[in-house]
């Protein structure tokens, strides 16, 4: 935390921004504001370290641009997606019945749009951004209760994730290609900007898309089920050799319906009848293996979001401002990253998992309370010397 020292302009920022990050890490089960700091100071400081994150003006941007200098390697795939963050009210900025995918269905939520980068197994978070309903952007008394930016305009979640990337080339990243899911992958138009970018991309998309393919058009489903059994291939994918998954796939040159040029569809069979489908700008070059790889590399950014909500209380946060919640957001980034940085540094054994930890430090406190507890002490020296007899 002593490198983010210059993102926060006084002293007891730094110290709250440390004390924080320190909650992330302690081994309580809800990471809320209330909770970390009922662990880590007292009741009369608990104004102070609230004020900090929900109302104190320093730059959440700043800190994300400082992160994004730690991460240790600028090549990789870089992964774009959405995550959900259930909600009970209304008034939290953003919440409103939408789809979510912690839910796997549509409730009542805040979803963000953030990117990734992955690189040699591991992911490193670059950005995150609250994703602002068309239904918040126009009403200005909800837009003024949760500090809304006047400057902030409504923007759908793809012009959200290219603004993204912008933001990750700009930061000196070179991305190998770019992944996202069918919410992404389907729009031409995102398509169409990563592209002017001059970025290669194995995006997912559709059944019902319409390509042109053997001179006449049909969708992604049609083209999938028409091919014979012997066109099919088996294509090993994975970073760890131990762990590689495969799946059967068929690849094919199509042009879009309302594109220029041929690009490769690639659909995967993942039982009788049953496709997923993705569309990749590679060279006509390509081997399977090659579009398999890209295509099937988006997955770590799902295990990351799991990570940073399981372990590190990403989606706790209990605040209902604009400001609260970037703040919240980018220094859980930080306590992420940090974690990579100590996997990437380790060269032994693999080094334990939060959960892990916190189970050891529940049983040394256990053990601790009945070492000092002399009462208990007695009892357990009592079943020792005349246990309980037994049937």
């Amino acid at each position: 935390m002593d490198t983010f020292s210059g993102c926060f302009t006084r002293q007891p920022q730094r110290a709250a921004a440390t004390q924080y990050v320190d909650g992330l890490f302690n081994d309580s089960e809800r990471k809320s504001m209330e909770a970390m700091h009922g662990r880590l100071g007292d009741a009369a400081s608990y104004q102070a370290f609230q004020h900090f994150i929900t109302h104190s003006p320093w730059d959440a941007n700043r800190v994300w641009a400082h992160l994004r200098t730690h991460v240790p390697t600028r090549t990789g795939v870089l992964a774009l997606d959405d995550t959900g963050f259930p909600k009970q009210g209304t008034h939290s900025v953003g919440v409103q019945r939408q789809y979510c995918g912690a839910l796997g269905k549509i409730g009542n939520c805040q979803v963000a749009v953030s990117s990734a980068l992955i690189a040699d197994g591991r992911t490193w978070p670059l950005t995150f951004e609250l994703y602002l309903p068309e239904s918040w952007m126009t009403d200005p008394a909800r837009r003024e209760a949760v500090g809304i930016p006047p400057t902030a305009r409504f923007r759908e979640k793809w012009r959200i994730a290219l603004a993204h990337i912008r933001t990750v080339l700009q930061a000196g990243f070179v991305p190998t290609g770019v992944v996202v899911d069918a919410d992404y992958g389907s729009n031409a138009t995102f398509r169409d900007g990563l592209e002017r970018l001059g970025l290669r991309y194995g995006v997912a998309i559709r059944g019902d898309a319409v390509f042109r393919a053997a001179g006449r058009p049909d969708t992604a489903a049609v083209i999938a089920a028409a091919t014979s059994a012997d066109d099919w291939q088996t294509v090993r994918w994975g970073p760890d050799p131990d762990r590689q998954m495969s799946a059967d796939f068929y690849a094919v040159r199509v042009r879009a319906a309302t594109g220029r040029g041929d690009r490769w569809l690639l659909c995967e069979r993942v039982g009788p009848d049953d496709y997923k489908y993705y569309l990749l700008n590679l060279d006509a070059t390509a081997s399977l293996t090659d579009l398999v790889t890209l295509a099937r590399s988006r997955w770590p950014i799902e295990q990351q979001y799991r990570e940073l909500k399981d372990d590190l209380g990403l989606d706790h946060f209990e605040g209902r401002s604009y400001r609260g919640w970037a703040h919240h957001v980018v220094l859980t980034a930080v306590a992420f990253t940090f974690l990579q940085l100590e996997r990437a540094r380790g060269t032994g054994a693999p080094r334990p998992t939060l959960p892990v930890v916190r189970g050891w430090v529940r049983e040394i406190m256990g053990l601790l309370y009945v070492i000092h507890n002399r009462r208990l002490l007695r009892t357990l020296d009592s079943f020792r010397l005349n246990p309980p007899l037994r049937r």
